[in-house]
């Protein structure tokens, strides 16, 4: 019987609908995964829809995956028009869809933060607070400088080191690229505990959680 239950949006892999395929190291995962504490069931955020490898990748322990399937939503690929920061808020909440009483052990944003704009990202941050403990890791990647532009991609995991990406399903949404500092002063639940410069000007980040909650299920 497999360790790892799953909740999903439309959009996850199936055996027909499964676009090319690439690798791509990463440095600091390794590192990151072994911080976390695997004696209990861990509870795991990702951003993106759900990928066969990534599941596959924390059967290895009792684990709980959350799909949020974000790239597809209209408020991500059509911004936040004239919404209020509260409107923000509730429909981020709506979104994430964290079943009650969760407190995710680790977040896999990916590179979403750099597709919502500075009011959007803060009440994305203000949305997701609910759901961390002071343990929360988060694996994220920004941007240099401002003017690196990024092509989406949508993430999954096959080993530690190793992380797979594909071309999305969804036309590009519109691009806000955040260095290190920004997202930091933007995504104020988290603090950066080392950051990665990549060859195409990305950097890849690791972050802990900031929030006082000492405690989780």
């Amino acid at each position: 019987m497999s360790n790892v239950a799953t909740s999903a949006p439309i959009g996850a892999d199936s055996p027909l609908s499964i676009p090319k395929m690439e690798r791509q190291q990463s440095l600091l995962f390794p590192s990151l995964f072994k911080k976390l504490d695997t004696s209990g069931r861990l509870k795991v955020l990702d951003i993106g829809p759900a990928h066969n490898e990534t599941i596959h990748f924390f059967s290895q322990v009792r684990c709980r995956l959350h799909f949020a399937g974000m790239y597809t939503e209209p408020l991500t690929l059509e911004g936040r028009g004239d919404k209020s920061r509260d409107d923000l808020v509730e429909e981020f909440t709506r979104l994430l869809a964290v079943p009650e009483g969760t407190k995710f052990d680790l977040c896999l944003f990916w590179d979403y933060p750099n597709y919502l704009d500075d009011e959007s990202l803060q009440a994305f941050d203000e949305a997701l607070r609910p759901y961390l403990h002071a343990g929360t890791m988060a694996h994220a990647f920004a941007v240099r400088t401002s003017n690196i532009t990024l092509t989406n991609q949508w993430y999954g995991i096959d080993q530690p080191h190793l992380f797979t990406r594909r071309p999305p399903r969804v036309r590009q949404p519109a691009f806000y690229p955040h260095s290190q500092a920004i997202l930091i002063n933007l995504l104020t639940g988290f603090s950066i505990e080392r950051g990665m410069l990549l060859p195409d000007g990305r950097l890849e980040v690791a972050m802990r959680a900031t929030v006082d909650e000492q405690s989780h299920d």
